[in-house]
């Protein structure tokens, strides 16, 4: 890796963490953190169950209820990584539940929250005085930056398409 500044963008399921770092003769040193301890992939499968219940015209009213659509709505988040539209489907006490669910349609659902992500890494790279442009490069961690969106976000925040492929 080249010296310089990199930014470390992890959203995982529950929590949402951004690091500045310097890379200086092979040594990375932290310049910066801040992070959204109560944002994270949870809460887009959580929109998206909201919606999903809404466009049917359903309601989850008990615990197994919830997490039925819960888990419905994460398989369906992670089916839209790789396609266009997918499947929400579970069984709730009165009856399946079956929406299709578009990536445009997840997009839209997890804006909102990927916008305050961004709202969290702004602040840092203004709190540590570095523009995006003294970044050499941006590091995905965390299983929702698999989502198309997150990516796209993040390397129109940076300008550049950010590193997905590292350990």
């Amino acid at each position: 890796a080249s010296e310089g500044q990199y930014a470390v963008y992890d959203l995982g399921g529950g929590t949402f963490d951004i690091s500045l770092l310097r890379l200086t003769k092979g040594v990375f040193e932290v310049v910066a953190t801040g992070g959204d301890a109560a944002l994270g992939g949870d809460d887009v499968d959580a929109a998206l169950a909201v919606w999903a219940l809404a466009a049917a015209g359903r309601q989850a009213t008990t615990a197994h209820d919830r997490r039925a659509v819960l888990v419905a709505a994460r398989a369906a988040k992670e089916a839209l990584t790789e396609a266009a539209t997918a499947p929400l489907t579970c069984s709730l006490a009165d009856g399946p539940l079956a929406v299709a669910v578009t990536r445009a349609r997840l997009d839209a659902v997890a804006k909102p929250l990927i916008d305050r992500t961004l709202g969290v890494v702004k602040r840092v790279l203004r709190d540590a005085r570095v523009s995006r442009d003294d970044v050499q490069g941006v590091v995905m961690v965390g299983g929702s930056t698999r989502m198309p969106a997150v990516r796209t976000a993040v390397g129109e925040l940076f300008g550049r398409p950010p590193l997905i492929n590292l350990n």
